[in-house]
């Protein structure tokens, strides 16, 4: 399982970094969008939409609200859907906070028509976001990328070594706290290197990207363990099985959708700020 979980891990590495620094704009917009429509498929069967209609519906909805997002974003201003995006994550924040496992579902609102709804803007501002990345300067979505991969590493290696306290034994058993410390002490380092090659000379506008960087790898927790909530109301392993060793799009996925739009608000604000 590791070595398939490896090779499949590596030819996702190299055909995601082909698409960041070889396509235009236009043609990585679109190579996204349909990973992410295979996403939404999955979120279908995830919240109860087996029937091929229902799963079509979910596909066909989030991409025109894509499409709209991306007009708002060119003939308006990209920080409303990248916003509705942060905000969501807030909110999904306080939903992991308050759930509980031995509550009925519609104790928290109505959780499975909460889950539901949430396909738009867990999907629709994380695409906008690694789109218009990509637009502005392919490196730094490369960054963002490795920023989220090292980070998930450094958490599994660090929890499988000195993993003591469970840190959400209710929704990821595997994650520790100790396991997050290596996280963010390894994504320290990648986002110190980061402000000195992305940010301009300017010591409080490097430390602000650190501290956008720290916060982006808080926001990868949430949309990890947001997507194991997802799967465990649905009494699900996987969102699917087309990436062999990872499950689905969204198992693979998972906490960029929350990254995205996290680190681009962030971004927006700093070069807002001087950058």
């Amino acid at each position: 399982m590791f070595k398939q979980r490896l090779v499949t891990g590596l030819l996702l590495a190299g055909v995601a970094f082909a698409a960041i620094l070889g396509l235009p704009n236009i043609a990585f917009g679109i190579f996204v969008l349909v990973t992410f429509l295979i996403g939404a498929d999955e979120w279908a069967r995830l919240t109860g939409g087996h029937t091929p209609l229902i799963r079509l519906a979910y596909v066909a909805v989030v991409a025109v609200v894509a499409g709209l997002a991306w007009g708002l974003a060119e003939h308006g201003d990209v920080r409303l859907p990248i916003l509705i995006g942060v905000i969501w994550w807030l909110a999904a924040t306080v939903l992991l906070l308050v759930y509980s496992p031995n509550r009925p579902l519609d104790v928290i609102g109505g959780m499975r028509m909460v889950m539901r709804l949430a396909v738009l803007p867990s999907l629709v501002p994380a695409w906008l976001a690694i789109v218009w990345l990509q637009r502005y300067d392919p490196w730094l979505l490369v960054f963002l990328v490795v920023l989220a991969a090292v980070g998930d590493s450094a958490a599994y290696l660090a929890g499988k070594r000195f993993g003591r306290h469970r840190m959400a034994p209710r929704l990821s058993p595997g994650k520790t706290w100790e396991g997050l410390m290596g996280e963010m002490l390894m994504s320290l380092l990648l986002a110190i290197a980061g402000a000195w090659h992305f940010v301009a000379d300017d010591v409080w506008l490097r430390m602000g990207f650190v501290g956008l960087c720290l916060l982006t790898v808080l926001a990868s927790v949430v949309g990890d363990l947001f997507e194991s909530l997802l799967k465990r109301l649905a009494g699900a392993k996987d969102s699917g099985s087309l990436l062999p060793g990872h499950g689905g799009v969204l198992d693979r996925f998972d906490s960029h959708l929350a990254v995205a739009p996290v680190f681009l608000m962030g971004w927006l604000w700093l070069r807002g700020s001087g950058l």
